[in-house]
């Protein structure tokens, strides 16, 4: 076999280009991996494949044989063209425009296989892919899936466990996973209904309820001693629907909130680039933005529920006349029943002692760094911070749950391997409510949704957030569970070898079926001592660049949560107090 390897002379960066984008198109879902779990460098799963394989095959390869491979099977160029075509135009693109599926839903069929036989001198079986800078874990999700063994590696113990479970879980227990997980997740949904119920009112309308709350972050005026909710905008959704800002003057001096239909109808934001503005007729002055600061750092920020999201089912007429239920969206003030806040604070308080003694919620503060400094100038020292009360009991009372079932199933001696991984799995759906449930998770008027707090790489402070409801039908709970469940099955189906198509639950051909080997630690990508001389055919990764992310410090807003949840069921990965910063290879002037 010639020296001169495929990837030093060509590769097919257009078609790459193109499925790479086609893989996250917003009006399809993205590849599992991607919606399991955040993790800030996400690597296109065909770009992926495509270096693995690139860097194998020799020079002078059948390209058209290699693109087959990639999943690329047929022009995603010309699409695109007549995607833009149709766009230009204002029309629909009726049917694929692409006549193929997504070619990371690929799987290498025989034909594909005899054909790397034939150019590998022996194809993928014995072959070993190392990326000591695994991350999220494309690279390696991919060797396994081309048939080569894979050798991955990270620094970072949440990307750690995020490569076990895109890559070594679904690999080892096969559809399993999903029953496991779908039985510890029955058993954690029906416990926190009765622990959390309480604390989050109904709807005062029949069939409707509450999907989300939306706060306001406050400070008192210096100047006539009101409280001003601080939000840059009060914008609710798509149409001029928003909300009204009504001071009242009398003892107190706080402001009343009113939806409206129009734009003109909405008050003016009441904070811009830092600095606030007094609502108050007769103030109307600017407040500093160090006064606000100054307020938050002593702690007399508050926050002020402005909005609730309800969602109200109707019965609509379809064009053929006949009637079907559907859920609308809708707003409202708040009412003085949904304030149940000193109960909140009460019930956390008790809680706390306990929970703080038993290790369930992060006590660790939020230490000094490039991306840690945001929350900081406002007040938010603690991780525990970056949560409202409410937001705190919710996490507090999944923890607490989380760790009477793995006790009790322990004590059983019913903590089988697969089990184990059912319960890594959970706690990576609970940490999707972390995401989502915090006082850096902003309401998108535009899609009607809540943002995460990563919405950008970094801990950028919100005056407004929105919370939500964690007990209702298909959200919060519920839908963070349903998520992990389709990922689970989704990577069970993608590593196995007769891809999508294939019946997952067939327990015969999973065990005819034996995927390639996967190694995979979590320590300095310099120091990879356990891997042997010669053993390793190629090295494929996608290194940090330099001061694009910080991913320990973002990524502490995980680990302080897993710890108290994964890290009981693997306890070799969660020795630290907070990620490695020491050794991460990034630029980082903290």
């Amino acid at each position: 076999m010639p020296d001169i390897r495929l990837i030093e002379r060509w590769l097919p960066i257009a078609e790459i280009g193109a499925e790479s984008l086609r893989e996250r198109t917003p009006m399809t879902p993205f590849p599992a991996p991607n919606r399991l779990h955040v993790w800030w460098a996400r690597r296109p799963l065909v770009a992926s494949r495509a270096a693995i394989l690139a860097s194998l095959l020799p020079d002078g390869v059948d390209r058209a044989a290699f693109l087959r491979v990639l999943g690329v099977h047929g022009d995603p160029i010309a699409a695109q063209a007549r995607i833009a075509e149709a766009r230009r135009r204002g029309e629909r693109f009726e049917g694929s425009a692409y006549g193929y599926g997504r070619a990371f839903r690929y799987v290498p069929d025989e034909q594909d296989k005899r054909w790397l036989d034939s150019k590998l001198g022996g194809g993928l079986d014995g072959v070993a892919i190392l990326d000591p800078t695994a991350g999220g874990g494309a690279i390696p999700l991919e060797a396994v899936r081309v048939g080569s063994a894979a050798v991955a590696n990270d620094l970072n113990v949440v990307a750690a466990i995020l490569l076990v479970a895109t890559c070594d879980w679904p690999r080892q227990h096969g559809a399993e996973l999903l029953t496991e997980f779908e039985d510890l997740s029955q058993r954690l949904i029906e416990a926190r209904e009765t622990r959390l119920l309480p604390y989050f009112p109904s709807e005062p309308t029949p069939d409707a309820v509450t999907t989300n709350y939306l706060y306001a972050r406050t400070i008192a005026c210096p100047y006539c001693a009101g409280l001003v909710p601080l939000s840059p905008n009060w914008r609710l959704a798509p149409g001029g629907k928003g909300v009204r800002l009504v001071p009242e003057l009398a003892e107190g001096r706080v402001c009343g909130f009113e939806i409206v239909e129009t734009a003109e109808g909405q008050s003016a934001g009441t904070v811009a680039r830092g600095d606030g503005l007094c609502p108050y007729p007769d103030c109307r002055r600017q407040i500093d933005g160090d006064e606000i600061k100054a307020q938050a750092q002593a702690g007399r920020m508050g926050e002020q529920l402005y909005a609730v999201v309800y969602k109200k089912r109707t019965r609509v007429k379809t064009k053929s006349g006949r009637e079907r239920e559907k859920w609308v969206r809708g707003y409202r003030a708040p009412r003085a029943e949904d304030d149940n806040s000193a109960a909140v604070r009460a019930a956390l308080a008790e809680k706390l002692p306990e929970w703080e003694a038993f290790d369930l919620v992060p006590s660790e503060r939020i230490p000094a760094g490039n991306k840690t400094t945001e929350p900081m100038r406002y007040g938010m020292r603690a991780w525990r911070d970056l949560f409202s009360p409410r937001q705190l009991l919710c996490h507090g009372t999944s923890v607490e749950v989380y760790r009477e079932m793995l006790e009790a199933d322990r004590a059983a001696g019913e903590l089988s391997d697969v089990r184990k991984a059912a319960y890594g799995y959970l706690a990576i759906a609970l940490d999707t409510l972390l995401n989502y449930n915090n006082r850096a998770g902003r309401w998108d008027s535009t899609t009607g949704r809540v943002r995460s707090i990563f919405d950008r790489h970094d801990f950028a402070f919100v005056w407004s957030y929105a919370e939500m409801a964690p007990l209702v039908t298909g959200v919060g709970y519920d839908w963070a569970i349903d998520k992990t469940a389709k990922c689970i099955k989704e990577l069970v189906e993608l590593i196995n070898p007769e891809g999508q198509d294939a019946d997952i639950f067939d327990q015969t051909a999973a065990e005819a079926h034996k995927p390639p080997p996967v190694t995979i630690t979590c320590k300095s990508a310099d120091s990879l001592d356990h891997i042997e001389s010669g053993s390793i055919d190629a090295v494929v990764m996608d290194p940090p660049y330099y001061d694009n992310v910080m991913y320990a410090e973002l990524s502490d807003f995980f680990y302080v949560w897993l710890k108290r949840t994964a890290g009981h069921v693997f306890p070799e990965l969660f020795r630290r107090q907070l990620t490695d910063k020491e050794n991460e290879a990034v630029a980082n002037p903290a």
